[in-house]
């Protein structure tokens, strides 16, 4: 797969790298291939090289899109907050261009490759997952069933596994109420089959599985 990538820039080029690709289609070095010429492609398009330097998100999104990284869990990975059962989706419609949120996911993902360095030179081994904590607090369907949010979701989905793909070590979906299943039961074919498997639901406590 390397060698096949030759005449193309890289954002890394160590075996992990290769190899993160390579489980996300199951081992097909053709379709590994493929997908990495399109994320090249696409780094250009959405300016992920220069993305943390060159670009600041709307203060909307700061303010009401809250994420970020607190420590790390008892495996040495680090621990990434996202609070969506507090994100207003009809009002991030109304306020921002999807470009922007689209660029938001992009620039935190970047974000991650940051920390994953910086992990794996205080750990002395190599570090390219997290724990995302997803917190649900506050969920609620008249709020979080809105078409546009979902077409949203699905537009991020697509961006972030196409061009991030196995980045997660667990993902904790925590103070999920009742609705939470029949919202879900909505998004989730946008997911793939990877990134689902590793989806752990809890309606309460959960810090003991950090």
């Amino acid at each position: 797969l390397k060698a096949s990538l030759s005449d193309v820039t890289l954002p890394e080029n160590d075996d992990y790298y290769f190899l993160r690709w390579l489980r996300a289609v199951k081992f097909d070095s053709c379709k590994a291939e493929q997908r990495l010429r399109k994320h090249v492609e696409a780094r250009k398009e959405l300016g992920a090289d220069t993305i943390l330097t060159d670009w600041k998100p709307p203060e909307v999104l700061v303010k009401y899109f809250p994420t970020g990284f607190f420590g790390e869990d008892r495996d040495g990975h680090p621990v990434y907050y996202d609070n969506i059962g507090n994100l207003d989706p009809r009002g991030l419609h109304r306020s921002c261009k999807l470009e922007d949120i689209v660029k938001l996911k992009v620039m935190q993902s970047e974000m991650w490759q940051a920390k994953f360095r910086e992990f794996t030179e205080q750990k002395g081994r190599k570090i390219e997952t997290i724990t995302c904590v997803i917190d649900m607090e506050n969920l609620s369907f008249h709020r979080h069933y809105y078409r546009p949010g979902i077409n949203l979701f699905s537009e991020l989905s697509g961006v972030l596994q196409r061009n991030y793909p196995e980045r997660n070590h667990l993902i904790l979906v925590v103070k999920a109420p009742r609705i939470f299943p029949a919202l879900y039961n909505l998004v989730k074919h946008f997911i793939d089959e990877n990134t689902r498997s590793k989806i752990v639901i809890f309606g309460g406590e959960y810090r003991h599985s950090v």
